[in-house]
């Protein structure tokens, strides 16, 4: 209970975001847009309906997923600038605050505790391997997952749910994963058309929406911004430019509309700087890889934990010696009754999933394990900077 009553400690202070439902969060942005498009069975909840209502009706919709958005950027952009002049409300990510998570919670309307993608890396038990999951690669080889007998229908047991309504759905992304298996799956039977530049995409949604006969729903995925605050930090010179760049390029879409459609711009997450000294690394041969059955996975800020059979208490031990300054390690029994992942109890999917143990870090910190190259910006976590993401509505 020490490390649980720290993880408290961090939400009361405010230097965490606990999840909580009563706030609109991911789900809830789901579960509005499928009410919205007559999605049969919706449970609309409280917050579902308070972004419902912010939506409001429509013939024609544009949901806009500007991947790594999060309100904090919003703070940095001028009082008038397009974003913060039409800025409905703040809203949460889910845990994990990664996109994997949330764009299925987006696309089932579930948290990760109901539907099982708990974050970046998810280790596969059926197979004993870690994916990851949006490419559909085997984490470390990069190898399709395909090539080692893995089912998506396994991987991803909530059906897609958004896309089953009355309006016409239409997906765009960038033309290298307009036709990956996780679009296949997030797109539910939508057709999906893949972009070259965001001008150009912009161009399509509006081209389609002018020539509509019928009610249209359509979803524009926007990799920008995370891409470069992955590289530079959320605070440097060119996610500044690369995220007014973006900003313009729906400003320029809503205007081409002329309220025509109803644009609701959102995030999956926000992103946290986490300097090189506080990166930190398990090198193969570590004394707690060996401890584990498999390395950690989900996330670098919120870690996975699958432990040896008989070295928990040594473990642990180790973990807190090593790491406890700055993260929290929670056995699994804690993390479901502190409903982190969800307001409901794990699923049996997440709770294999997530393992033993989660370690969570109160502090711009991360630990890696065969690192995929230099980052800066780091997302997962329950920091505001990576937990606050925006509802915008023009």
């Amino acid at each position: 209970m020490r490390d649980v009553a720290r993880l408290l400690g961090w939400f009361d202070d405010g230097t965490l975001v606990r999840p909580c439902t009563e706030v609109p969060d991911t789900v809830a942005l789901g579960r509005a847009l499928a009410s919205l498009m007559r999605t049969p069975g919706v449970d609309m909840t409280a917050a579902a309906m308070r972004v419902a209502n912010a939506i409001g009706e429509s013939e024609h919709y544009v949901f806009v997923l500007v991947d790594g958005l999060g309100t904090n950027l919003l703070d940095e952009l001028p009082a008038h600038s397009f974003f913060r002049s039409n800025l409905a409300m703040e809203m949460q990510a889910v845990c994990t605050s990664s996109t994997a998570p949330a764009l299925t919670s987006l696309t089932t309307l579930e948290w990760p505790a109901q539907h099982g993608i708990t974050g970046w890396f998810v280790y596969l038990p059926e197979w004993d391997i870690t994916g990851t999951v949006l490419p559909y690669v085997e984490r470390f080889s990069k190898r399709p997952l395909s090539e080692f007998g893995v089912d998506p229908h396994v991987v991803f047991r909530s059906p897609s749910r958004i896309y089953g309504s009355t309006y016409e759905a239409r997906c765009f992304l960038p033309k290298h994963i307009a036709s990956s298996t996780y679009t296949e799956y997030f797109a539910g039977g939508a057709a999906t058309i893949g972009y070259d530049s965001l001008a150009g995409a912009c161009t399509s949604v509006a081209r389609r929406i002018q020539q509509a006969t019928a009610p249209t729903y359509s979803y524009l995925y926007v990799p920008l911004v995370d891409q470069a605050q992955h590289t530079y930090g959320p605070h440097a010179d060119p996610v500044r430019q690369i995220t007014s760049d973006v900003e313009r390029a729906i400003e320029r879409l809503v205007s081409e509309l002329g309220g025509r459609a109803r644009v609701i711009v959102s995030a999956d997450h926000g992103q946290i700087l986490v300097e090189r000294d506080h990166q930190y690394e398990l090198p193969i041969g570590d004394p707690l890889l060996a401890l584990l059955a498999v390395p950690p996975s989900c996330e670098q800020r919120v870690l996975a934990l699958h432990v040896r059979g008989g070295q928990h208490d040594r473990f642990a031990s180790l973990f807190r010696e090593r790491f406890g300054a700055t993260f929290a390690l929670l056995t699994i029994a804690e993390v479901d009754e502190l409903r982190l992942f969800g307001p409901l109890p794990l699923g049996d999917v997440a709770h294999r999933r997530l393992g033993d143990f989660v370690a969570i870090t109160g502090a711009a910190d991360a630990i890696l394990h065969r690192r995929d190259g230099p980052m800066l910006g780091f997302h997962g976590g329950l920091s505001p900077d990576e937990m606050r993401i925006p509802l915008i509505v023009a």
